[in-house]
């Protein structure tokens, strides 16, 4: 339910709360009035803790398995053999 809101909705007349503001849920219409969703008339507190309960929750993103990954042979140079040298066959003098 998207788009409520807390409003004041008059005052308490109960003896105990005489005076104090009353809260309600609703949305807001095109008139820039309410349309009320939660009739119970409610402390600021009360409203905020209901309208809370109301929304809905976020859902916990599922993390991305990894794809396994094949491993790979490390590539390995050939380094060429060098050619011995021959032996000049020396000379005796």
């Amino acid at each position: 339910m998207s788009g409520l809101e807390i409003f004041q909705n008059g005052t308490s007349l109960h003896p105990d709360t005489m005076g104090e503001p009353i809260y309600q849920i609703g949305t807001k219409n095109a008139d820039g009035g309410h349309d009320v969703v939660v009739f119970d008339a409610m402390t600021k507190k009360e409203a905020q803790a209901r309208l809370a309960d109301m929304q809905p929750q976020p859902k916990p993103q599922p993390k991305p398995q990894a794809k396994p990954v094949a491993k790979k042979k490390p590539a390995v140079k050939k380094v060429a053999k060098k050619a011995k040298a021959k032996k000049k066959p020396t000379r005796k003098r």
